[in-house]
């Protein structure tokens, strides 16, 4: 016995719309794929420095005899700062790390290391207002 045609969902000329199965598509893979830049760092975070940066770094290094540490701080903030003068994150990060760097090598008490972030904060502030009116042209 022949099966009944007449009751099929394709009839015979019609192209199938299932889209969910083609040969010619793979199957992505977990995670990022080739090309993505999600995760790429910027800004303060970033461990690359263009070529000025790096001068700069082996300058205030060699020629300031600054700890490479505290250059590499020096050199990535002040780039933060002219490129993203409102930033606060990068201030607060840029603080916290500058008070966590001197209270490891000169063995800060809280009191000090609270009156050091303080007073990093705020000359880093008025850094930010700085850069941000030469950005627009204004004198403070």
């Amino acid at each position: 016995m022949l099966p009944n045609l007449s009751n099929r969902s394709n009839p015979v000329g019609e192209v199938s719309r299932n889209l969910t199965v083609t040969p010619t598509q793979t199957k992505r893979k977990r995670g990022g794929q080739k090309g993505n830049s999600n995760a790429l760092k910027h800004g303060f975070y970033s461990a690359i420095l263009n070529p000025a940066e790096t001068c700069q770094l082996w300058n205030i290094t060699n020629l300031e005899v600054v700890d490479p540490e505290i250059a590499f701080i020096r050199v990535k903030l002040q780039s933060c700062l002219q490129y993203d003068p409102g930033n606060r994150r990068v201030i607060i990060e840029a603080s916290r790390l500058l008070v966590k760097w001197y209270s490891a090598n000169y063995r800060l008490d809280r009191t000090d290391r609270n009156y050091l972030k303080t007073v990093i904060e705020n000359l880093l502030e008025i850094a930010s207002i700085y850069y941000s009116s030469s950005l627009h042209g204004s004198q403070i």
